[in-house]
């Protein structure tokens, strides 16, 4: 068998950012799971949904949406030699690290 090359999730185990996360009101998964959501959507659950102790910081991320909105992008996604040179791709991703940034950001509002 072939070793994995994708998969339909990240699963991010954000525990050594807790402190940070902590100062933000974010100490579980349940609480992750709303805020990122919030932010990126509904393609995001927290660990507790796939049997992880809430207290986790943990979340499973689809790459679905990372693809593109429609069958069409997703699929030129898929057979593009370098999907990061595609418009719709490098947008998703830009708004995914946007996400991010701003949520483990430690500097005020």
């Amino acid at each position: 068998c072939r070793p994995p090359q994708a998969g339909r999730q990240l699963y991010a185990d954000l525990d050594e950012l807790r402190g940070v996360l902590a100062a933000r009101s974010l100490t579980d998964s349940v609480e992750l799971e709303r805020e990122l959501a919030g932010r990126l959507g509904p393609a995001v659950a927290g660990g507790h949904r796939f049997g992880d102790p809430p207290h986790t910081l943990r979340v499973r991320l689809a790459t679905l949406p990372l693809l593109g909105a429609s069958d069409e992008l997703r699929l030129a996604a898929l057979a593009a030699p370098d999907p990061l040179e595609l418009p719709h791709v490098a947008e998703e991703l830009a708004a995914f690290e946007a996400a991010f940034r701003d949520l483990v950001r430690t500097e005020g509002p």
